[in-house]
């Protein structure tokens, strides 16, 4: 799924529910003028463990503590409050006056009803000090944070307009994800080998369709990686491109809910998109000119006949490209083997922990995609480079949804190690 979710960057810096209990947070002392307000366990939880488990893992660790700036002077938990005028810590150190002597000279700090609370702007301590109401009694925080698992080492809030458009990837446009939210929230947790991203959004831009289930029902169970998404208004704004590809045109031109899937095959895996049109025959015009278009195809499509089904067939070289409509559906696809695939009574994939209400999905099986990458990168006189290999190997599948519920879109993405 194309918009994973991406809140609050200090909330993808740790996970774990083990460690350090936590303990409350400081949000009774926080002004109710802060923009966001981030909650994290400072022994990071499970996290040094999970990490143990890829060859990259101990220079992450360390990054990720030198970007939290992280002491061991500091308490089970660190709070940080942000405002426009900069940010304010929270602890509770077991030796005030060793964690007091740890902070740089330029920082200023104060003891308030059991934390000790630090800070660069002397203005901001005395804003923390002096101030009517506070966070903790805001509606709108309180529902948001209601939300979050009280286990989850990293837990974060933010008010509109607090979240900063992040750094794009693959032109993913993340302001988009909570377009006109009246208050997002975010939590990371680990438990035993897995990881749990979900990010909330009340009155947030999202799609209130879905992939239908007879749809996902016909995803072949051999299948590593699979999507599904609503329509073209699900995608509208949020994932503009993919390897080149114009995902936004894709979408249109399927003219309704999709689902994709990729089968491991020989020499190249089997890649398949289904779709169930509003207007099947202006679907297959729409999707004959799209494949023309990212193709550059110079030769004109023939046509073809696969178990009773006319498909139309361009060649690109070493691929075809075969598309056509049947029981109504739009199919797309590089293998002839996609017809039977769909129609097959046989096993269907089982997205774990997808919900039924689930308005798009993301799945992907890395413990048995990798030895299909390795064989096809082999047969392209290529290998995977050593180090991707060994931090690939831990992992065993990535699933990510988004859910609506009422005006909350939420998305969740799991990380399942072996």
């Amino acid at each position: 799924m194309r918009r994973l979710a991406l809140l609050a960057a200090a909330a993808l810096l740790a996970a774990g529910c083990g460690g350090a209990k936590a303990t409350s947070d400081a949000a009774d002392l926080v002004p109710p003028s802060a923009q966001s307000f981030v909650a994290l366990q400072t022994d990071l939880g499970a996290l040094p463990r999970v990490l143990d488990r890829f060859p990259v893992g101990p220079r992450a660790l360390k990054a990720i503590r030198n970007t939290l700036k992280l002491k061991r002077t500091m308490g089970p938990q660190l709070d940080l409050a942000f405002f426009k005028a900069g940010s304010v810590g929270f602890t509770q150190p077991k030796d005030e006056k060793a964690f007091e002597d740890s902070l740089a000279p330029e920082q200023v700090h104060a003891r308030i009803r059991g934390w000790t609370v630090f800070t660069d702007s002397p203005s901001l301590l005395h804003l923390v000090q002096h101030h009517e109401g506070k966070l903790s009694e805001l509606p709108a925080y309180t529902e948001a944070i209601g939300r979050l698992p009280m286990g989850a080492v990293v837990r974060a809030y933010a008010r509109p307009g607090a979240v900063s458009s992040l750094r794009r990837t693959v032109r993913f446009d993340t302001r988009k994800l909570v377009e006109g939210a009246k208050w997002t929230a975010a939590a990371l947790s680990a438990r035993r080998s897995e990881l749990k991203l979900e990010v909330h959004a009340k009155g947030a831009t999202g799609s209130q369709s879905q992939p239908t289930p007879d749809l996902v029902s016909r995803i072949p169970a051999s299948s590593v990686l699979a999507f599904g998404f609503g329509g073209p208004n699900s995608i509208q704004g949020k994932l503009q491109k993919i390897a080149g590809v114009d995902v936004q045109a894709l979408a249109d031109a399927l003219g309704g809910p999709a689902v994709g899937y990729a089968r491991p095959g020989l020499p190249f895996p089997e890649v398949t998109i289904a779709s169930r049109p509003r207007d099947p025959e202006q679907a297959i015009r729409e999707i004959g000119r799209l494949i023309v278009k990212l193709s550059k195809a110079k030769k004109p499509a023939v046509t073809t006949t696969v178990d009773g089904v006319t498909l139309h067939d361009v060649v690109l070289g070493a691929i075809d490209i075969y598309y056509g409509t049947f029981d109504g559906l739009l199919v797309v696809s590089n293998s002839t083997d996609a017809i039977s695939g769909l129609r097959s009574t046989g096993d269907k994939l089982k997205v774990p922990g997808l919900p039924d209400n689930a308005n798009e999905f993301l799945y992907l099986d890395v413990e048995r995609a990798l030895p299909a990458a390795r064989v096809f990168a082999k047969l392209a006189n290529q290998q995977l480079p050593a180090q991707l290999d060994a931090n690939l190997t831990p992992l065993k599948t990535l699933v990510a949804y988004g859910t609506r519920e009422g005006d909350v879109q939420s998305i969740f993405a799991f990380l399942r190690l072996r």
